[in-house]
């Protein structure tokens, strides 16, 4: 990215044609193994189908992997440094986190992994979470994606981060219906809001999700902890216990 500071500029990362070679060979090989065993079926025919479509399981896993580490080397230098505090750092990292955002299945993992990575930061998370507070930060560029088909998993999350509260609460409904753990520490900022409607959007989508999915528990009671002194505090209690959780 032109204009980033040298202490936010990853590690070169060295690429490896072998995993994209390895990808092609096994996808060919696959393909031929299946158009012969449905010409001619027989224990050799079917034996390098099996094989070969092995192989290509593996391919794309280490090519997912792989991805996955590239996503993390960008993000490596905001991870474990970002703090409260540090403005400037928090805008260059909302500016990588638009690069990687897209409509793409690429894109898509990429939101994940990063959106996994943030959250795991737990300075950092505070940090953002202040700053955007405080209206500090821009996050106008996820706001306006928010209407688009297909964008990934990073823009309605850091919408909810909006001054405006009708992007707020368009954004607490765009995560609704696919609620992540991850999710959760920016919907239970929201379920606090200063905004009536965007707290009844918040606490709608909680509600669902902690009722379909109990493995949310964990990181729900600790999303509650960095708000249990807010003023509208209580009433997210009362949501969480009445979903039968144990606030932490």
């Amino acid at each position: 990215m032109r204009g980033l500071p040298s202490q936010y500029r990853p590690k070169p990362y060295r690429k490896d044609a072998f995993v994209h070679v390895h990808w092609c060979c096994a996808a060919l090989m696959t393909a031929a193994s299946a158009l012969i065993t449905v010409v001619e079926p027989a224990f050799w025919s079917v034996f390098g189908l099996v094989f070969f479509g092995l192989s290509l399981a593996l391919a794309e896993a280490t090519r997912r992997q792989r991805l996955d580490d590239k996503v993390r080397n960008r993000l490596d230098p905001f991870l474990g440094r970002l703090r409260r505090g540090d403005v400037d750092g928090y805008g260059w990292l909302l500016r990588v986190l638009a690069t990687m955002d897209g409509r793409t299945p690429r894109a898509r993992r990429r939101s994940r992994v990063a959106l996994a990575a943030i959250t795991a930061d737990e300075r950092l998370l505070d940090g953002l979470l202040v700053h955007c507070r405080r209206h500090q930060l821009s996050v106008a560029v996820f706001a306006e994606r928010l209407g688009r088909r297909g964008t990934a998993g990073l823009t309605p999350v850091l919408a909810s981060l909006h001054p405006d509260g009708h992007a707020r609460q368009a954004a607490v409904t765009a995560i609704g219906p696919r609620l992540h753990p991850a999710h959760l520490p920016f919907l239970v900022e929201r379920a606090v809001d200063w905004v009536p409607e965007v707290r009844a959007a918040a606490h709608q989508v909680l509600r669902t999700g902690l009722g379909r999915r109990p493995d949310l528990e964990l990181p729900a009671g600790r999303a509650y902890a960095r708000v249990a002194r807010r003023k509208h505090a209580p009433a997210l209690s009362q949501l969480i216990d009445g979903a039968g959780l144990k606030v932490r």
